[in-house]
């Protein structure tokens, strides 16, 4: 699941080690809350939420696409995004 990310095994086996007993669909979630933070921050880069379509709909025939660039995975970052879910 990481692998495409980039995190090296060990941070995988850290992460399982500190989060024992959870379901994939838990280890899943946080790599998914990493991109939900990186495309919040993006779309406020881009104008907001109240700009979106128009970047992305309405643009002009030569006007590029704004570029998302996906999250680099941090061990510290994914660590902080388990224990925020182990508290909801």
């Amino acid at each position: 699941m990481y692998e495409k990310d980039g995190i090296p095994k060990d941070d995988v086996v850290r992460i399982v080690d500190e989060f024992p007993n959870q379901s994939l669909d838990f280890y899943g979630a946080l790599r998914s809350r990493t991109y939900d933070r990186s495309i919040s921050k993006w779309i406020d880069e881009i104008g907001g939420v109240e700009k979106l379509g128009d970047k992305l709909l309405r643009r002009k025939k030569n006007e590029k696409l704004p570029v998302f660039t996906p999250p680099k995975q941090a061990l510290e970052a994914l660590l902080e995004l388990g224990y925020s879910l182990l508290k909801e």
